[in-house]
């Protein structure tokens, strides 16, 4: 049931975990139209597959995932938007434990991914980066319903308007991920979580993802609103601008700097 992706590498184990490895390592492990479709339906075959418990999802390389291709793009713009929010919600949807080990850089939609899981481990080289604002776009994704959950209201603010990078230890120390280890400790660790998880009891375990995850289903129209905020900022100049920065290793000048009665 996994032959068909390319993005992702899947290896289903005898050992009941299904391994996943985010596998462009030459761009960072950006995902593209592709690798962001395959981001968001991989969770529903995983929790369709009766010999999958729990699993597993890294980068290849350095980096965990570097979001979008920026200069590719991820696809049309309701396409996109489509892609980003099977991301979240079959994510949180998924009955199955979810085990993210950040191996380096997550940004964008490839943070979405590595901070949806249920237990979110991080490498003490791990980077984690929203983004969005810095290329002049809402911070959809998921931070809107994650973050203040996570880090509290003030804390969420602050990273995600300034766009801060926050190393592996920060992130673990804010509460945004569960944990940071030594870079080369954080698979062994992540092993042996998904060992434990899947031989544990499957239903309580389930039963205990679920009604924890009832906390962000009962908000998820903030996510909603977020991903749509987002998907109409992609369509302004500040994002037209954003972009062309980064594609030329610059600094944005955002046109909307001299409106601010746009939102």
């Amino acid at each position: 049931m996994y032959d068909d992706y390319e993005f992702l590498k899947v290896e289903p184990g005898d050992d009941r975990i299904l391994r996943i490895t985010m596998n462009r390592p030459d761009k960072l492990n950006a995902s593209g139209e592709q690798g962001h479709g395959e981001q968001g339906r991989i969770w529903k075959d995983f929790d369709a597959d009766p010999d999958m418990n729990v699993a597993i999802i890294t980068g290849a390389g350095r980096a965990f995932c570097a979001g979008g291709d920026m200069a590719a793009g991820n696809g049309p713009l309701e396409v996109d938007t489509r892609d980003g929010r099977a991301i979240v919600r079959n994510m949180l949807a998924c009955r199955k434990p979810i085990i993210s080990a950040i191996n380096g850089v997550a940004v964008g939609g490839g943070l979405a991914v590595a901070l949806c899981a249920d237990i979110t481990l991080a490498s003490e080289r791990a980077v984690l980066i929203d983004g969005h604002i810095k290329i002049g776009m809402a911070a959809g994704d998921h931070a809107a319903l994650i973050w203040p959950m996570s880090i509290g209201m003030a804390k969420a603010k602050y990273n995600l308007l300034l766009c801060e990078h926050i190393t592996g230890q920060e992130a673990a120390d804010m509460g945004l991920v569960a944990r940071c280890v030594p870079h080369d400790d954080l698979m062994p660790i992540a092993e042996g979580i998904a060992a434990k998880l899947a031989r544990g009891p499957q239903f309580a375990l389930q039963a205990t993802k679920a009604a924890v995850n009832g906390w962000y289903h009962h908000n998820i129209a903030i996510f909603e609103h977020s991903l749509y905020a987002e998907a109409f900022s992609r369509t302004m100049p500040d994002a037209q601008a954003g972009v062309a920065a980064v594609l030329k290793h610059i600094e944005p000048e955002f046109p909307g700097v001299a409106n601010a009665d746009m939102y």
